[in-house]
């Protein structure tokens, strides 16, 4: 079984829709896709490549984070690429391989890894700091690490986001947006990893469904809906 780490969160988010989807395959419904955020997504992502390939920071690192570099790896091609397989480890207790698919790895003076992940918004301010409802980011940093790590790569405790926010705050449009763009600085955490992977594995083998998480916006909707009674 492979297990991505959108999985795992959604298992954070709700067990019952995990269950839902991953052992009896019945999904949440779909949502619409965010291209402009996947453009912006690719377009940062081959800037940086320019910089990667020329062996120089790009000059957000050179302004916020001096020693480090876009990673030049074999692999980075691969950890990209779901089709190819994405960054993954295989977890031999849990006969079950997890695995996610990343934006950037960068590298410090010290060869240390570090996670990145390219964000972007819409707001009046630029995004300068994570956002305290994104705890989800620090997750998705730290499992990404926790994968490259178990992977057998020196890695550094922080993550980062390349956070562009296109400023609402413009008198007109005129066929632009104007952006900001900064690297916020994320703790990596490893301690709730584990436990959670052992957690899942036990709701995969079970013969009953979960109960749902009281946050759970598609549970809540689906008890009401079965709840509604119809007069003729």
């Amino acid at each position: 079984m492979r297990i991505s780490r959108s999985k795992v969160e959604l298992y954070i988010e709700c067990p019952r829709c995990f269950y839902l989807d991953v052992v009896l395959k019945k999904s949440r419904p779909s949502t619409f896709p965010l291209n402009l955020n996947n453009a912006i997504d690719t377009l940062i992502k081959r800037e940086f490549d320019i910089y990667r390939e020329r062996g120089i920071p790009h000059p957000l690192q050179m302004e916020g984070l001096p020693g480090f570099l876009p990673a030049k790896h074999n692999m980075l091609d691969i950890w990209r690429n779901v089709q190819k397989g994405g960054l993954a480890f295989h977890n031999l207790d849990h006969g079950c391989t997890y695995f996610g698919v990343i934006d950037d790895v960068w590298v410090n003076n010290n060869g240390q890894f570090a996670i990145v992940d390219y964000k972007s918004t819409a707001k009046h301010k630029p995004v300068l700091e994570i956002p305290e409802w994104a705890t989800g980011y620090q997750r998705q940093l730290s499992f990404y690490c926790y994968l490259l790590k178990k992977n057998g790569f020196a890695t550094y405790n922080k993550g980062f986001l390349v956070y562009s926010t296109a400023l609402t705050g413009e008198s007109r449009f005129d066929d632009q947006l104007k952006f900001s763009t900064n690297i916020v600085t994320v703790d990596i955490e490893y301690d709730w990893i584990d436990s959670t992977l052992d957690s899942l594995q036990n709701t995969i083998q079970s013969k009953s469904i979960p109960e749902k998480s009281e946050n759970c916006k598609y549970c809540i909707f689906i008890e009401q809906i079965n709840s509604v009674s119809y007069f003729e």
